[in-house]
């Protein structure tokens, strides 16, 4: 029935609106199916499918006006009722690329959809941070669309050597950033545009897009990312050729942490495998079965590492505000402008580096993909060589090699999400203070404090004990407090337990509450994964823990299509609420229950899948107390068909005043441009409760008259008569 399609045209401004499905053993069926079309020959299928879908050749979730909350809280409210943001997600093909939409409601919708050739990357450039020294050349073209295609503005230009800027607004292409070589991908924050060639980095300011600094000492990687960068609201996270022991920072992988005990048992394991792999070719060539290595090839890579003055597993990070013009060299000659951190991270080339929501956390993964570790970053205002990176965690995989994609951490950074090209996200558990994962740290909505002394310090034992007296008496549970507000605090669950005076002291001098850039540096956590979970046959083949469930039987997609299956996975707000009772009404905090966000996994097949986790203390101990080791229950919930067909219609700009994507940026402006006009010293943030008057006084003319009849006018308005905050966090 037409009714019960998931898809249906747009009601607003954009294109096709597709809809939350259950999750269940229909949809696992429709995904083992939609596998063997893929994979098997038509002539062992019988007819082709009715419903051919294009190919994917790359995935990505989105940063943009759209749900970026800290500039832009009030479009996600008038949209979905919460501040929580939509996800944006990008979809390439073969043959052009896709954008969507998912709200809090658990629609999708389609904003953008176009077929002019293969595309390498692509971003939806944020509206730049501007000031009263600063203004927006662009700011009536956006929003704007960086896009690397195969062919560029000059049709004679080299494939992929050019980075175009489409404006969203009018449709017409406003900037082509040109270079000699090809250009591998794209990335922006609201003051740089980052071009990323092969061993160098270009950046661009984001208001004039003139050249701003630019880097040419990069360790090129293999893949799939041949040139890996993490950029932050601020930093700029690269792989160097070359340790610099004059700007070293102290601490990193080589550094002086203590390993643990599981460390030194995974480091003597990957040394007797090695070994028993060398016994193994000796004894072949004494058996005449294998010929004898020449003195050249057996010393060959440790011979080419000393012969080549490069070194690979260097990470450098830099300031981009405060870098100087022009090019940007970590040398013993230079000074280290804008040089905040060096240190060396792996022993093998990086393959993938990200930073988590706050930039204090860089987890950086090597091209053996066996161990991903996890650094805090404490500059020093002086320079490089005073700041510490401490290694807080390795996050161990497995012995099998594996190539990164995409990594990901949750927005309070407790929890990793590393997706390979063998289409399998791994979930690991961290602290964003480092130390061992355990049931007092991830059993709570929220992050529980290093020392854990709010419990005690506000009294919560003592009204605990009264509430258990009571509850013994009364019959009941005891469970609630009659304090409003105090049950709810990270460390006022049961599950924890006193301090002694002694155990007080020990964390004390453990964690060095003095100078964290002095020693001792904290100790190394190795952490296994808690949750495996495998595309595209997602369902049903989650593993709970390593080593304690088996995985059942599936086909690796991998193997049939040339080791190569692109993931996307983002931690996020629940979508799948209303699929148990499609009557209940959301609340606004109903998505803030649970204990950890739902995991969003987009595969090769445009398939979008939620994924429930629920992390509890591990079904085998006897007692569970504050340390108990976690498990990880992983459940699908809800699903999204999103992959489009060669009859699916093309969404292209100019787009009304009233699209998502252009209001979402017309809002960012207005409100830079009201701090932009406020004076030195007068308050930042502006709240809903003052008049449009007050707020018009200090803007005139013809822009003013404009912005007013703007769909985007009308929003603010109708958002003044409520007294919260309009733009809070703007500008910081």
């Amino acid at each position: 029935m037409a009714s019960d399609s998931p898809r249906r045209p747009s009601r607003c401004a954009g294109g096709v609106i597709v809809r939350a499905q259950a999750a269940t053993e229909q949809s696992y069926m429709e995904s083992v199916v939609t596998f063997l079309q893929d994979v098997v020959p038509q002539a062992y299928t019988g007819a082709p499918p009715t419903d051919e879908k294009e190919k994917v050749i790359w995935v990505r979730y989105e940063k943009a006006d759209i749900n970026d909350t800290a500039r832009n809280p009030e479009f996600m409210e008038m949209h979905s009722g919460t501040t929580d943001p939509p996800l944006c997600l990008m979809i390439g093909y073969t043959d052009g690329m896709q954008i969507w939409s998912i709200s809090l409601a658990g629609e999708a919708q389609e904003l953008f959809s176009v077929r002019h050739g293969p595309v390498r990357a692509a971003r939806i450039l944020p509206a730049p941070h501007i000031s009263p020294l600063k203004t927006d050349s662009f700011a009536d073209k956006r929003p704007l669309l960086g896009v690397c295609k195969s062919t560029g503005s000059s049709g004679s230009s080299p494939p992929y050597c050019c980075a175009d800027l489409y404006s969203l607004r009018t449709g017409e292409m406003v900037k082509s950033i040109q270079f000699k070589t090809p250009i591998y991908d794209l990335h922006c924050n609201k003051h740089i545009l980052v071009v990323s060639l092969q061993e160098k980095i270009a950046a661009f300011d984001s208001c004039s897009f003139t050249k701003k600094f630019f880097v040419t000492s990069c360790y090129p990687c293999p893949g799939p990312s041949l040139n890996p960068i993490a950029l932050g609201s601020r930093w700029l996270a690269y792989a160097e050729n070359k340790l610099i022991r004059c700007h070293q920072s102290r601490g990193g992988a080589c550094g002086d942490n203590a390993q643990s005990y599981t460390a030194t048992v995974i480091n003597a394991a990957k040394t007797l495998k090695t070994g028993l792999t060398m016994v193994g070719k000796v004894v072949t060539q004494l058996a005449g079965t294998l010929p004898a290595a020449t003195p050249d090839d057996e010393g060959t890579p440790h011979c080419a590492s000393r012969r080549s003055p490069h070194n690979p597993g260097v990470v450098t990070i830099i300031d981009t505000h405060n870098v100087g013009e022009g090019q940007v060299l970590v040398s013993e000659d230079s000074d280290g402008e804008g040089v905040v951190a060096h240190f060396p991270a792996h022993d093998k080339p990086i393959s993938c580096m990200q930073f988590n929501p706050s930039g204090m956390l860089l987890v950086t993964a090597d091209t053996l993909g066996h161990d991903f570790h996890v650094f805090q970053i404490l500059t020093h205002p002086w320079a490089s060589v005073q700041s510490a990176v401490h290694h807080l965690y390795t996050l161990h995989r497995g012995e099998t090699e594996a190539k990164v994609q995409d990594m990901c951490f949750s927005q309070d950074s407790r929890w990793v999400a590393v997706s390979t090209l063998r289409g399998t996200t791994h979930v690991f558990p961290i602290n964003p203070y480092g130390g061992a994962p355990c049931a007092r740290t991830h059993m709570s909505p929220r992050v529980v404090n290093r020392m854990s002394r709010f419990q005690k310090s506000a009294g919560l034992e003592e009204i605990e004990q009264e509430l258990n007296r009571a509850a013994a008496l009364g019959g009941g549970a005891g469970r609630c407090s009659p304090i409003p507000g105090l049950s709810s605090s990270p460390s006022g669950s049961p599950l924890h337990a006193k301090l002694s005076s002694q155990d007080s002291y020990n964390n004390f001098t453990n964690n060095n509450m003095g100078n964290p850039r002095l020693s001792p540096l904290p100790s190394l956590t190795v952490v296994l994964p808690l949750a495996q979970i495998k595309q595209p046959m997602t369902l049903g083949t989650i593993t709970k823990r390593t080593g304690k469930a088996k995985p059942p039987p599936q086909i690796s997609p991998s193997k049939s299509s040339g080791g190569e299956f692109c993931v996307a996975a983002l931690f996020a707000s629940s979508r799948s609420w209303f699929l148990t009772n499609p009557n209940i009404k959301r609340e606004k905090d109903q998505s803030r229950q649970s204990v950890v966000d739902s995991l969003y996994i987009i595969s090769c097949y445009g398939n979008l899948v939620e994924h429930v986790l629920e992390p509890r203390p591990i079904s085998s101990a006897q007692k569970i107390s504050d340390d108990t080791p976690l498990e990880l229950s992983t459940c699908p919930r809800a699903c999204w068909t999103l992959a489009r067909t060669p009859q699916w219609n093309e969404l292209q700009p100019p787009f009304n005043s009233n699209h998502p994507l252009v209001l979402s940026s017309d809002l960012v402006q207005y409100y830079q441009h009201l701090l932009a006009a406020l004076p030195p010293g007068s308050p930042g943030p502006i709240t809903r409760h003052e008049s449009s008057d007050s707020l018009a006084s200090d803007h005139s003319g013809q822009e003013d008259e404009e912005w007013k009849k703007s769909p985007a006018h009308n929003l603010v308005f109708s958002a003044w008569l409520t007294p919260v905050t309009l733009i809070s966090g703007v500008g910081r």
